[in-house]
């Protein structure tokens, strides 16, 4: 009798923890979101801009630049590779595409190790990254992430930001927009 008691004691404890596994995983799972969607970058639609270098201190991202095709954005500077190992910069780089798709470049990592890096710091290297999609989507949020730009291109100037920002903000379409970042900045006159 004994024996059958201490069974049904403890039947009804293990009863009890599954009902209270069932309860905390109800209440925990439906709360996940799904992981992001990757996609390959023979998905997306070049030319694509490549937004890179933001951080706590400058809320501003550093550098948008144009990326004609797959070879050039499988290809990152050394300085820009060590950029999101630095503490400071929190956020991925952006690549929106021609379609105003927006993803983050994901776990980049390079063909080259750090002896190579040291040798060429001003190097291209070929990268492998995963572009995770992100959840704002379309113009408005492409433009939104645009206008929040340090260096437009190749212009490190930032006089002429404003006025191109303006001009972005009146372009209906991606590649209108890479147009005007693309620019060439004015020849500099001689001093």
């Amino acid at each position: 009798m004994t024996i059958r008691c201490c069974f049904i004691a403890g039947a009804m404890a293990a009863s009890r923890a599954r009902i209270l596994l069932a309860a905390a995983c109800s209440t925990v799972l439906p709360a996940c979101s799904p992981a992001p969607k990757v996609v390959p970058i023979t998905d997306i639609a070049f030319p694509v801009l490549l937004i890179s270098g933001s951080s706590p201190r400058d809320k501003n991202a550093h550098r948008a630049e144009v990326q004609f095709n797959q070879d050039q954005l499988s290809h990152m500077r050394v300085e820009r590779y060590m950029g999101p190992r630095d503490p400071e910069i929190v956020d991925p780089p952006i690549v929106i595409d021609r379609n105003a798709r927006i993803f983050d470049m994901t776990e980049i990592k390079g063909a080259h190790g750090s002896l190579w890096m040291m040798v060429n710091p001003t190097g291209q290297m070929p990268i492998t990254f995963k572009l995770t999609e992100r959840k704002a989507q379309g113009i408005d949020a492409a433009r939104a992430l645009i206008s929040a730009v340090k260096f437009l291109g190749r212009d490190l100037d930032g006089e002429r930001r404003a006025e191109r920002i303006t001009r972005i903000a009146a372009a209906q379409t991606m590649p209108e927009m890479m147009a005007i970042i693309d620019e060439m900045p004015p020849p500099q006159p001689p001093q």
